[in-house]
């Protein structure tokens, strides 16, 4: 006789509420049995498998640093797979619950169980959702409460999921392009820094004394140099500091998703991320309009999307719209549409076709913006490569004329 084993059962309960239950028997087919004998509609099986205490305390810590954030949930995956499930027939409690016991983590299991308990309570998803507003996004809520009015949510749920794959191809595609001018930027500033930190102050201990007839560039560099290394720590201090405030930056700018007034204003970057955060911005509007949320409301949810100048922007636009001026007339005058962009609203505002006529923006824009990356790369790169092979060069030349010189007088 086989040895009694533990099964996690998922399954829901008469009273329609969603079960978790453990119960010993010696194979998952009879920890069924045992679920079916006492009322239960089993949703899955899963067998707990024994831990030794560390791997207990090491999955419960786990578990408790995943709740602090939103990495262990994907929203266009929910989304798509929520739909899924209720297109296969299955009821909302049902596939809420069956989410839930195929999730990859306790976190998960605990955020769909807490969704399916709500939607039990007689509340409409999204106000389950609501409730967890610290783990989805305002944009999904909105679009499932008004699928919630016209009945097809199913559609509202793959609309969010689309778009969320169009904007993550659009993010990647973006980050995919600054990637390597970033990498050679952060390799030149470390040789530079090393020639700069530790090759020219050892070079100035070997002359004490640069000829006149040097240029004075040589001079101040070997200046540099006898001044780093009679003050090493000064300098490292420096240079930490300057880290540092990098980092800090950098977290900072990461933590605001890179929304950084003047940061539209800089050469060559800021249109490209104006264009990008546009993209963005229409794409968003075009699935929570096609939704069937109101125009103004869409585009003040998605404001966030846009970079700080072109959120006042829409805020003035939205006031213009709220006293009667059309849509492509606002947004054309506060700079937030372009010409193409406004010819394609004027349109709109006589089919009355808004979503469309976004989603058409959108396409636009990120047909604009994938043609200005790859001129950008074209052009960034080989200049990036000429002016940093120009700078360590110059270094390496300027810390040599001094030898030259000397060679040349004891000729």
């Amino acid at each position: 006789m086989s040895s009694a084993s533990l099964f996690d059962v998922v399954a829901i309960a008469p009273q329609g509420e969603v079960r978790s239950t453990r119960v010993r028997a010696a194979s998952a087919d009879e920890a069924t049995q045992q679920a079916r004998l006492g009322g239960l509609r089993v949703l899955d099986v899963l067998p707990v498998r024994p831990a030794s205490v560390g791997v207990r305390v090491l999955a419960a810590l786990a578990s408790a640093s995943a709740t602090t954030g939103r990495a262990s949930l994907d929203d266009g995956q929910f989304a798509q797979e929520l739909a899924a499930l209720l297109d296969a027939g299955l009821g909302m409690v049902e596939s809420l619950a069956t989410l839930g016991a195929k999730g990859t983590s306790g976190f998960q299991r605990t955020v769909f169980r807490r969704l399916a308990e709500t939607v039990t309570e007689g509340l409409p998803l999204s106000q389950a959702l609501a409730r967890e507003a610290d783990l989805f996004p305002e944009l999904l809520i909105a679009a499932v409460a008004a699928a919630e009015h016209t009945g097809d949510l199913p559609t509202a749920l793959r609309r969010f999921a689309e778009n969320q794959v169009a904007l993550g191809a659009l993010r990647n595609r973006f980050i995919g392009a600054a990637i390597y001018p970033a990498v050679l930027l952060t390799v030149a500033t470390v040789v530079v820094l090393f020639l700069l930190g530790v090759v020219v102050p050892r070079f100035a201990k070997l002359i004490d004394s640069a000829p006149h007839d040097v240029p004075l560039a040589s001079r101040m560099l070997l200046a540099w140099g006898t001044a780093v290394a009679a003050h090493p720590w000064v300098v490292a201090t420096a240079v930490a500091a300057i880290v540092v405030a990098g980092a800090a930056f950098i977290a900072y700018g990461r933590r605001t998703r890179w929304r950084l007034i003047g940061l539209q204003g800089v050469w060559v970057v800021g249109p490209l991320i104006r264009m990008f955060r546009q993209a963005q911005f229409f794409r968003t509007a075009a699935m929570l309009v096609g939704g069937g949320i109101p125009a103004l409301r869409a585009m003040t949810m998605c404001g966030a999307l846009l970079t700080p100048e072109d959120q006042r922007g829409l805020d003035g636009a939205i006031v213009s719209i709220s006293e009667g001026q059309p849509i492509s007339a606002a947004l054309a005058a506060r700079g937030v549409a372009d010409v193409v962009a406004e010819r394609m609203l004027e349109v709109a505002g006589r089919t009355g076709k808004l979503a469309e006529a976004f989603g058409r923006i959108a396409s636009f824009k990120e047909s604009d913006l994938g043609r200005a990356l790859d001129v950008a790369a074209r052009l960034i790169e080989p200049a990036l490569m000429i002016i940093i092979g120009l700078v360590i060069g110059g270094i390496v030349v300027l810390m040599y004329m001094p030898i030259f010189e000397l060679a040349a007088g004891l000729q």
